[in-house]
């Protein structure tokens, strides 16, 4: 953004903030800094020992207020520092200093080892339910070793947790370098003047005193104070935000804020051109860019929001399935069950409860939808963090390089009178209309003027390590003219906008870009240089004092006529001073008198380009006649007496506008968030008056007028207050406001007032202070998402719930610090972030209504067997079938479920009522559909039973039977024998003995001899007396075998009502009619998981191991059709009966919307 001209004393935003006395504000703020506000949101909160750091880390970060460096008298720096002006340091001072102070060198935090991070991820909240899960499996196997399925479900949990967090790490993994972005920004030598001579010196060694030498490209190794400066800018954008590179002189020309100064350099910036000498006075980590790096490492990273929606599920989860666990346990002895059996019985219903395959669904459903991100541009590094984007409910954003380009362009110009919007000529073919034409006389001359009056021009050399080999040698002549030419070639392809440049400032690149696709610059200039006379060159450079540049041409043939002989001066620079210059003006190519009503004109133009935050330049020129300046007349700018040409009565040309303009498909993107019910805040270090215009360009103040604005117009502060919603902070009346409000609670504090606004700018601010407006954001309860490119915007980009960094021009710290990278720089992309994180956690809750529903089924048996000792219905081994088999793909297939078309229109959701899972989700799960589903398996568990002879009177308390007596393998059923024809009937060995249902060492056993109590009519009879089992070779009919036949049934069952199950969660109020089923993975699940149902009933090994078994056709799924028509039916009428009484009753939700949606 421009600023030389734009002062901040002349800035209508600024209101009551530049008398603040520097002690007093910074005891103040030191103050408040350490002070913790009033929370009610402990749901993130850091550590006592965190908080400290932090807190420490930000005092020392804003310290910057407390520097007097830049405001003593320089002979008393120089004495404090042991220095000379002319010769430095003697060597011996400066290897004392060097002990003292150490390495010019920010200090590394200390990373966590790989080992620890890999034992985190494989330590988390769902890691360790898994964890316990699988350790009661095995503690359950210790306690019954005849049933295996506990040791095969604790070896697949362990192998699940330990695969999921294999995965989870490498994603980690990938961003552990926080402060390798800062060590890129040390310049490895410098040059510094020791002991009275120049010397090239690592820069690691500098010490505060050094005299370093500073040139045009350069980095600045430390933070010094300019004491001597030829035409010297920096480049401040990675610290300040400002896009335009900025004066430095040996004057100190703001005592309050030393990042205001024009005597102070900093560590890491770039010098960008001029040159010059600066005195050290800060090295390491006690420079500016030292301290942004510490409060940076510092920063405790915020856990995401479905990081906390999954802990308190797996709360939740553990909670039920450990009271469950307990009561049961209990039950268990009233029942008079021995301790191992209820501790067995206790463990099946707690893992009954663990989602298994929750963890892996969840982990591929984030990693889907990073991948659908990815396609559009975002590439993202915490895959929670995805989640988190789509519950952001206020944006953060910084302004240079992230809503704007970086790049100074010329956005408007005006000649013949005219203000002008204007798109580079490069675009000609994708706009209609440019906003000038080329063919106009005055825009020609206008074109000439820039063109031939800059510095600036386009360089097509490669960089120095392009032309280096792996060790640093520099390549053969040969190649290295290869690499430059295909260098060239490849820059040449692409836009003008892209091309490297040297010489010159900002706004002289930004008006070559400009002008070089319409005629080239480099070939306009070779026909028409800079006049040279007996060795005098005709140019006057640009400088502070006089504000304008000049350059003399010899005669052109673009010359009219009558002045074909003559020479022509240009002059740039700034429109007041050329405005005094000119006594004409050209309008259509023709010179006219300057009138009352072309000073209006200008007077107009010139303020409307201002109030933009637009930098404006003006050109003019005046012929040299022949007359007086004859073909050998040296023009010389540089006798005492003034140059020896005239410098008034020139022709006023036009004016060109330059700003960094907003980047292409934000405003639509800030509009968009505002209909999501997200609020955008601009955060940044620029000035406040380019910072507002940049916001109402982009909508993010769309107010006629803002608080300050109504206060500069006479109001006071509280109307104005409340009659405008758009308000713009300086940085400084931040820190006054912290200052001052250090004893009020935090919600009565002028910061949290300010943000109730929702339309907000700050600016002047520093790092530190961005972190603060993102911590209160965070503690009025808002999920804030921080965009930004700069090492400025990196504590902020780390403290928010979720950081996003720009690829492309974004700083290493800043993306290091992200979550989220937009890999086109496009702010636009967030909105599809937005989307994309509300779009999974929908289908977040869909998955989990999904996967819970199976629970009931899979839990039931256990109490069953405990309370009614009907024999287990569904083992262990099959529970592990259904979570990490025919459920996962279905699961995962919601992933794929396209957005509900409001989904952009609603507000983000509440972290604190909203919930991932709710009473409501619950209760559908659980005690509608889970219902139904159990008794779709019990039906095809109790229809197998009957079909080979177990009737259902017989099975009620059966499987602790122990009235019966094991008979021997030789016995045959008899209904007329004693006994029913068992010859153990009598044998203590024998009697009382238990029927093992699990393994299959007593399916040769015919039951009905084994309980001869059981009168003979109680049994069905067997509709397959004469089928054996292919995997115990015994008869089915009346033995243990057939339990593992009605297992397998009630799995089939579970698969069966899980497909009507899976359809009903895609729309949670739309009909399926309504929604249809055009989710191809979805339907590939659904043949999946019957595909996956049928290889496990016939694969002979997998019958054995895991207790499956080829069930009849009848039998295959049939009993649970009526079921799965229950299933649909029933939630289609729940839907319409919500849809019904949101319809005819918007504001109050009836009983089945309070209870069952979700």
């Amino acid at each position: 953004m421009s600023r030389p001209i734009i002062r901040r004393q002349s800035s209508s935003f600024i209101i009551g903030f530049q008398q603040l006395k520097d002690q007093m504000e910074i005891k103040d703020h030191e103050k408040r800094v350490l002070k913790e506000p009033e929370t009610k949101d402990d749901t993130k909160k850091p550590t006592e020992k965190g908080k400290d750091k932090q807190n420490d880390a930000l005092k020392d970060s804003e310290g910057f207020r407390d520097m007097t460096e830049h405001k003593i008298p320089l002979e008393d720096l120089v004495r404090n520092l042991e220095t000379s002006l002319e010769k430095g340091l003697q060597d011996d001072i400066g290897r004392e200093k060097l002990k003292q102070y150490g390495e010019n060198k920010l200090t590394e935090k200390k990373s966590m080892p790989w080992y620890c991070l890999f034992f985190k991820e494989l330590t988390g909240f769902f890691s360790m339910l898994l964890w316990i899960g699988s350790l009661l499996c095995f503690i359950a196997y210790g306690l019954s070793p005849s049933d295996p399925s506990n040791m095969y479900l604790g070896i697949v949990l362990a192998v699940v947790v330990f695969l999921t967090g294999c995965f989870s790490f490498y994603q980690e993994s990938q961003s552990l370098a926080i402060m390798a972005g800062f060590k890129d920004m040390i310049p490895p030598t410098c040059t510094v003047i020791r002991a009275g001579a120049p010397k090239v010196f690592e820069s690691s060694k500098l010490v505060p005193g050094d005299i370093v030498i500073l040139k045009q490209g350069s980095r600045i190794p430390a933070d010094v104070r300019i004491i001597e400066a030829n035409n010297l800018k920096v480049d401040n954008s990675s610290l300040t935000g400002e896009s335009e590179p900025q004066t430095r002189t040996p004057n100190c020309t703001n005592e309050h804020n030393p990042l205001e100064t024009e005597n102070l350099a900093f560590f890491g910036t770039m010098c960008s051109s001029g040159d010059g000498k600066g005195m050290v006075v800060f090295t390491g980590d006690n420079t500016i860019m030292g301290k942004i790096a510490n409060l940076t490492s510092s920063t405790q990273e915020e856990e995401t929001t479905l990081g906390i929606e999954i802990a308190r599920f797996v709360k939740m989860i553990s909670t039920i399935a450990i009271c469950l666990g307990i009561i049961f346990f209990v039950l268990g002895f009233i029942y008079g069950y021995s301790a191992i059996v209820n501790m067995v019985n206790a463990i099946g219903i707690i893992v009954a409860n663990v989602p298994e395959g929750l963890l892996a669904t969840v982990t591929v459903a984030l990693t889907l939808t990073a991948k659908r991100m990815a396609a559009k541009n975002v590439l993202v590094k915490n895959l929670e963090a995805v989640e988190t984007l789509g519950s952001t409910s206020c944006i953060c954003s910084d302004k240079t390089g992230t809503l704007t380009e970086n790049k100074m362009k010329v956005v408007n110009i005006w000649y013949d009178g005219t203000i002008r919007s204007v798109i580079n000529y490069e675009e000609k073919d994708t706009v209609k209309d440019l906003g000038y034409e080329i063919t106009d006389p005055t825009f020609q001359m206008l074109q000439r003027c820039a063109s031939l009056n800059s510095k600036a021009e386009f360089s097509f050399e490669p960089d120095e390590k392009m032309l280096e080999d792996s060790h640093g040698n520099a390549l053969p002549k040969a190649k290295a003219d290869e690499i430059r030419e295909k260098y060239k070639k490849d820059q040449l392809a692409g836009s003008v906008q892209t091309w490297k440049t040297v010489g010159g400032d900002a706004s002289e690149v930004a008006l070559i870009k400009f002008f070089h696709p319409i005629f080239e610059i480099d070939k306009f200039r070779k026909m028409y240089p800079v006049l040279v006379r007996q060795g005098v060159k005709g140019e006057i450079p640009f400088n502070s004092a006089n504000k304008y540049a000049i350059t003399i041409h010899e005669p052109c043939d673009w010359f009219p006529p009558e002045r074909k002989n003559d020479c022509i001066l240009f002059m740039k620079g700034a429109p007041e001073q050329l405005w005094e210059r000119c006594s004409k003006m050209m309008k259509n190519g023709k010179e006219v008198p300057k009138d009352d009503e072309w000073k209006q004109n200008f007077a107009k133009a010139n303020k409307t380009f201002g109030s933009q935050g637009q930098r404006v330049l003006g050109f003019a020129y005046i012929w040299l006649e022949e007359s007086k300046y004859s073909s050998d007349y040296v023009f010389n700018p540089n006798l005492e007496e003034g140059p020896n040409f005239p410098l008034k009565g020139l022709t006023f040309i036009g004016l060109t506008a330059l700003m960094d303009p907003p980047k292409r498909h934000v405003k639509e993107a800030v509009i968009s968030c505002h209909e999501a019910g997200i609020k955008v805040i601009m955060v940044t270090g620029d000035q406040p008056l380019t910072a507002a215009a940049i916001a109402r360009q982009v909508h993010i103040i769309t107010e006629p007028k803002t608080v300050n604005e109504l206060v500069e117009e006479g109001l006071d502060w509280d109307s104005a207050f409340e009659k405008s919603d758009a308000i713009v902070i300086h940085g400084d009346m931040l820190t006054k406001a912290n200052a001052e409000d250090e004893d009020l609670p935090f919600n009565e504090q002028r910061i949290a007032k300010w943000l109730t606004k929702h339309q907000i700018v700050f600016a002047r601010t520093s790092p530190a202070q961005k972190y603060m407006i993102v911590d209160a954001n965070q503690k009025l309860g808002q999920i804030v998402a921080v965009t930004g490119d700069g090492v400025n915007d990196s504590p902020a980009i780390k403290k928010a719930d979720i950081g996003i960094a720009m690829n492309i021009s974004g700083s290493d710290v800043a993306k290091d610090a992200a979550d989220m990278l937009l890999i086109d720089d496009n702010f636009a992309s967030i909105v599809d972030g937005v989307k994309e994180g509300r779009v999974i956690f929908d289908n977040l809750k869909k998955t989990i209504a999904y996967i819970l529903t199976s629970n009931v089924p899979e839990l039931v048996p256990f109490l069953a067997l405990i309370i009614f000792q009907i024999p287990l219905a569904l083992s262990t081994v099959l529970i592990l079938c259904i979570d990490l088999g025919t459920d996962i793909m279905p699961s995962v297939a919601m992933a794929y479920e396209s957005a509900e078309l409001d989904i952009m229109k609603r507000n983000p959701r509440n972290a604190k009522k909203d919930y991932l899972v709710t009473g409501q989700l619950l209760f559908y799960s659980y005690c509608t559909m889970g219902e139904l589903q159990t008794c779709a398996g019990y039906m095809a568990y109790f229809t197998v039973l009957h079909d080979y002879g177990f009737s259902p009177s017989v099975l009620w308390f059966i499987a602790l039977r122990d009235d019966g007596s094991k008979p021997s393998t030789h016995d045959v059923y008899d209904p007329y024998l004693p006994h029913k024809g068992n010859s153990h009937v009598g044998d203590d060995s024998y009697d009382g003995e238990l029927v093992d249902y699990i393994s299959d060492s007593d399916s040769k056993y015919d039951l009905r001899i084994w309980f001869y109590k059981i009168d003979k009519d109680d049994w069905d009879d067997c509709r397959y007396p004469d089928m054996k089992s292919d995997i115990s070779g015994t008869y089915i009919c009346y033995t243990s075998e057939a339990v593992k036949y009605a297992q397998f049934a009630f799995f089939i069952a579970i698969v069966v009502t899980q497909w009507a199950n899976v359809l009903n969660v895609k729309t949670r109020t739309q009909s399926l009619l309504q929604q249809g089923i055009t989710n191809r993975v979805l339907i590939f699940s659904l043949w999946f998981e019957l595909a996956l149902a049928l290889f496990l009933t016939f694969t002979p090994p997998l019958n054995v191991g895991l207790g499956t078994r080829p069930l009849a056709f009848l039998h295959w799924g049939f009993p649970a059709v009526p079921f799965f028509v229950m299933f649909i039916l029933f939630d289609e009428a729940r839907k319409a009966i919500i849809r019904y009484t949101r319809a005819k009753n918007p504001k109050r939700r009836g009983w089945v919307d309070r209870n069952t949606y979700y």
